[in-house]
């Protein structure tokens, strides 16, 4: 029987781990649910509706107006509540264009690991 974390995202088999992909690591699993807390709508989960930062609501706001320290907040409050493991250290947040790229520096404390991400947001 395989062992590991979680299913890995894109869900993928292979001869290994059977019917799904496991992520391995603690870092490799710590990565996939900051992905997935950033990439998630709140409401999109059906047992959290209140998971996820949500950040697609910002792509219709005229561009210019997008407020930066609104999204960096709900990140921050988002990884709090649910990856609290993890420290972010700095965010970078750039909106153009129906795109919101959000660069994030932290660290996966129980391993003492510095990590950084870039995750797209868009229409």
């Amino acid at each position: 029987m395989a062992r590991g974390y979680q299913p890995a995202i894109p869900l993928n088999t292979n001869s290994v781990d059977g019917p799904f992909v496991l992520t391995k690591t603690f870092n490799e699993n710590a990565k996939q649910n900051l992905k997935m807390i950033i990439l998630t709508e709140k409401g999109e989960k059906l047992t959290d509706i209140d998971f996820g930062a949500g950040l697609r609501k910002y792509l219709f706001e005229p561009e210019g107006t997008i407020n930066e320290e609104d999204i960096k907040e709900d990140i921050l409050e988002q990884v709090s509540m649910y990856a609290s493991y993890i420290e972010i250290t700095n965010i970078d947040v750039i909106a153009k264009e129906q795109v919101i790229a959000v660069k994030i520096d932290y660290n996966i404390e129980p391993t003492n690991t510095k990590e950084q991400d870039i995750f797209e947001v868009t229409t």
